[in-house]
């Protein structure tokens, strides 16, 4: 068996090891909560060593390329600022408002602070995450980084009018957080990945880092996500197993949010004529959600309402698993995409055929 395909069962063994991770995770947020408060730090590093690894296969050209997609652009753009805020929105007033008030799952109080939390995680784009979620997928990593870039922009104007908008708090938005985000997870990531790339090439070759490092910088990759999942999972576990209820009432919104705007960027950007990377990227940088932001405002916009933060912590913790979920739909959809590209190929190469025959 070869070095690499060692390093393949990393990833097809990945859903049992996140699953072990979120396990750890609780367990040790529930009984050893003062150990977990000392891997806070963790959560940047892993974040990091994530990010760092996609970056790697970045190349220039193509990023300069990337910085010309307007279209694309336009297509976030309108998803994330025309869309997303109200469709969450909607989706708490469904469920904190009606639905399970009906049937008595929820007290009214309780239910408002949930759904100002929800409106909170819908306002602003993810600058963070998306791009491991992107290269997991197999997606257009240039594409993402100009992408999230114009996230990060964005949102330091438009994330206090929504929140006025929607929720009737106007809040003043920590731009040194923004940019502390975009220069942590793009900025020092994107220098080291491009440093690496073209140090490799130029005392080996480019297959040499292909075939050996980006193997093993993608086991470092999916390891990094195992570590992060098991600090955040512990940072918040005595929360979540002392609150279970808080968990099902807010990852219904957020689940059905996710799968049904992924999909309707995805499908919509594959009906505009966007291949699969394209497609997927868009998904994912409209789909993923600044829990960071969400967290920082709920902590001091709503002090005074400790189930609102409550409720903003509880998002990273769905979001991981589902996302991943997502990433594996997305891979299952990429390879029917090419079956139907090499049938109609063939389905074409044999009419061709067939015509010059009758000639």
């Amino acid at each position: 068996m070869s070095k690499n395909s060692k390093l393949g069962w990393i990833e097809k063994l990945l859903a049992v090891w996140v699953v072990i991770a979120m396990a750890v995770g609780l367990l040790l947020g529930k009984y050893f909560p003062d150990f977990s408060e000392n891997l806070a730090i963790g959560i940047p590093i892993g974040l990091f060593l994530m990010i760092y690894p996609a970056m790697t296969k970045i190349e220039l050209g193509e990023l300069k390329k990337a910085l010309k997609s307007k279209k694309q652009v336009g297509i976030i753009v309108f998803f994330n600022y025309a869309v997303n805020p109200f469709l969450l929105y909607f989706l708490g007033l469904l469920f904190f408002k009606m639905i399970l008030p009906y049937f008595g799952l929820i007290d009214p109080v309780t239910a408002n602070y949930l759904w100002t939390g929800l409106i909170l995680l819908g306002v602003a784009p993810c600058i963070a995450m998306v791009l491991v979620w992107t290269d997991l997928a197999k997606g257009n990593g240039p594409l993402g980084i100009v992408l999230m870039a114009w996230n990060s922009i964005i949102q330091m104007i438009t994330t206090p009018l929504y929140i006025a908008l929607l929720v009737g708090t106007y809040v003043a938005i920590d731009i040194g957080l923004i940019g502390q985000s975009v220069l942590f997870y793009l900025g020092l990531p994107l220098l080291a990945g491009v440093f690496t790339r073209h140090e490799v090439i130029k005392r080996k070759s480019e297959e040499w880092l292909n075939t050996k490092v980006l193997p093993y910088f993608g086991a470092m990759q999916l390891l990094a996500l195992l570590f992060t999942m098991v600090v955040m999972f512990s940072l918040r576990g005595g929360v979540i197993l002392d609150n279970p209820n808080l968990i099902w009432q807010m990852a219904i919104p957020i689940v059905i949010f996710f799968f049904l705007l992924y999909n309707l960027v995805f499908y919509t950007s594959r009906k505009l004529g966007y291949n699969y990377e394209d497609s997927s990227t868009m998904g994912f940088h409209c789909t993923g959600r600044n829990f960071e932001l969400a967290i920082a405002i709920a902590l001091t916009a709503f002090a005074t309402m400790p189930m609102v933060a409550v409720s903003t912590v509880v998002g990273p913790l769905i979001e991981i698993p589902v996302m991943l979920t997502i990433v594996w739909l997305s891979l299952r959809a990429r390879d029917r995409i090419r079956l139907r590209e090499r049938n109609a190929k063939k389905s074409e190469a044999l009419k061709s055929r067939g015509s010059e025959m009758i000639k």
